[in-house]
């Protein structure tokens, strides 16, 4: 970082890029877990529906939703970001 100036930090270009990369990063990490996420509710669901599992497991359903709100939540969150330090860079 720069020296600072009237109480406002200057972020040199390679820093903003690897800002911008890391939160890339965290973006597709989110993504590849969500995924995760989603394809063991289906499961869940499936199994349900076949009978292999009984309504007293329907716990680990709601912690698998709550995980798969959660890394939306973060998703959104990281897009938001990683959109904002796009336009600060085009500045």
């Amino acid at each position: 970082m720069l020296p600072e100036s009237r109480g406002v930090v200057t972020v040199s270009k390679d820093q903003r890029d690897d800002e911008i990369e890391i939160i890339d990063d965290i973006i597709a990490t989110k993504g590849k877990y969500r995924k995760i996420v989603q394809a063991a509710i289906a499961q869940w669901v499936k199994d349900y529906q076949s009978g292999k599992i009984q309504i007293n497991t329907v716990n680990d359903l709601r912690t698998l939703v709550q995980l798969d709100t959660e890394l939306q939540k973060g998703l959104l969150l990281s897009n938001k970001m990683k959109t904002n330090r796009s336009r600060k860079r085009g500045k």
